[in-house]
């Protein structure tokens, strides 16, 4: 090979150098990787070839290695290096547009129902350990006798995570509820006694993407004054599913249609639209610290006469916490200093602090969070910060296999701290500083991980409940 003058030559070995550099890094990361979870869908030599083509010498070829990464989807991300470990600035900048994107993918793929694989007729508790498995949400069945757990329940082809639940209770006589952080539901027997408050006891359900919303009650109230006349307050029922955390929920209630049917009318197909109480209301709710349950109430004026049933139909919007992802840090020591970024959030090591005498045992590590997002979505729930899941592995230990849904929350191989202390910074970030007591082995042999949502997105969820019998008082 024959240069034409020395810059031409120097430039050519940066670029060589550069491409050494790349090439090392997608090695030492694939020294890392249990092959015992390698990804079945996005081949890991694939994410790697087309890695080493974003420092290419044509803009066509870095270009079209860029457009291969996006092709691969969302399941690429745990094949991509850090940026950091790139030699080149451009690669890196490259690396980090294609994370960011895959990941606002994979956030908002995230908040769509997940589905249970094949249908047929399974045992109980067969059923619903596939649907923990699969979907990534803990159903806990403690609650459920042995024999119970054993009968069949039927299902249709590829059922929703709610559908799998509906059916499961309606045909063995079950409920559900809420329970512990990470959230979880809790499956049990339901009783007579507590079966008005049961999920179960709607007027009516339907399912949008994630979450499932319900027509829970119909009251008729009395308005005295000037707007007086009779009013129905129809309360909503609405829950996601347990490995989403939703944040807010916001409703006009002009994006609301409530429609009556009559019980005597010359045309039996006729309906009358019911106008709100308040045409200009904008209900804006907080699901509180860690719950996925919520109830939204809204009035409209009852016309004269006699109603057999309505139907009420429109839109919700819920700011949602999604795109979950697991942040590394390098073993021992070396993670002091080290930032990861995912997504909307930062996390930064600023002190890895070692106790316990000869056997190193206890361990502190001081990590700064930082959220991009602002308003009051996150300024009022700064604090479901806290409740992220974060703890040690073992320095040979990758992350853990993903649900199809990415869900890591439930990994039964973080050792999770023993105690938490926060301290809110001047510019907003939060400094949390996570204790572990007792380690096994020296804290040299474990790695730091944070898990948490990466993105806060609005969620539409369209709704439509059809023909549901009107009875007043209830």
């Amino acid at each position: 090979m024959v240069f034409s003058d020395e810059s031409t030559m120097s430039c050519v070995c940066q670029r060589m150098r550069s491409v050494f550099q790349i090439v090392l890094a997608m090695n030492l990361l694939c020294l890392t990787i249990d092959r015992t979870f390698a990804d079945e869908i996005v081949d890991e030599s694939a994410v790697r070839r087309w890695v080493v083509r974003l420092d290419g010498n044509r803009k066509a070829e870095r270009d079209e290695a860029k457009k291969e990464l996006l092709k691969l989807g969302p399941a690429a991300l745990k094949w991509l290096p850090e940026p950091e470990s790139l030699g080149s600035r451009a690669t890196a900048e490259a690396i980090r547009d294609v994370r960011a994107k895959l990941e606002r993918q994979k956030a908002e793929d995230s908040v769509n129902a997940t589905r249970l694989s094949g249908a047929g007729s399974q045992s109980v508790g067969e059923t619903l350990l596939r649907l923990t498995k699969e979907t990534g949400n803990v159903i806990v069945t403690d609650d459920l006798p042995k024999e119970l757990l054993s009968k069949p329940v039927e299902l249709l082809d590829r059922p929703t995570f709610w559908d799998v639940i509906e059916a499961t209770s309606k045909q063995h006589e079950l409920s559900w509820s809420f329970v512990g952080s990470p959230a979880r539901l809790r499956m049990f027997p339901i009783t007579a006694a507590a079966n008005d408050e049961s999920p179960r006891s709607v007027l009516a359900a339907t399912q949008s993407k994630a979450f499932r919303i319900a027509l829970k009650s119909i009251r008729e109230r009395t308005v005295v004054g000037e707007q007086a006349g009779p009013l129905l307050r129809l309360e909503l029922d609405v829950m996601s599913e347990p490995r989403l955390r939703p944040l807010f929920l916001k409703c006009s209630v002009v994006d609301v249609a409530v429609n009556g049917r009559r019980k005597v009318t010359k045309d039996k197909s006729a309906m009358a639209g019911w106008q709100p109480y308040s045409p200009d209301a904008k209900l804006e709710l907080t699901f509180g610290q860690g719950r996925r349950q919520m109830s939204v109430p809204l009035d409209f004026r009852r016309p004269e006469g006699d109603w057999s049933s309505l139907s009420i139909s429109g839109k919700l919007h819920i700011e949602t916490a999604a795109g979950e992802e697991a942040l590394e840090f390098p073993a021992g020591k070396e993670a002091h200093g080290v930032s990861r970024r995912r997504g909307g959030v930062t996390v930064k090591v600023l002190r890895w602090e070692t106790g316990g005498g000869a056997k190193d045992n206890v361990l502190e590590v001081t990590a700064l969070v930082i959220y991009d997002t602002g308003g009051p979505a996150f300024e009022s729930h700064r604090s479901w910060m806290l409740f992220n899941v974060a703890g040690l592995v073992r320095a040979g230990m990758m992350p853990t296999e993903k649900s199809p849904t990415g869900a890591t929350m439930n990994d039964v191989s973080l050792l999770k701290p023993t105690n938490i202390d926060s301290d809110v910074q001047p510019d907003g970030s939060i400094a949390v500083t996570y204790r572990f007591e007792k380690l096994p082995l020296p804290a040299s042999e474990y790695r730091f991980r944070y898990v948490a949502p990466t993105l806060i997105l609005d969620v539409p969820l369209e709704f439509d409940l059809r023909d549901v019998p009107l009875r007043t008082g209830r």
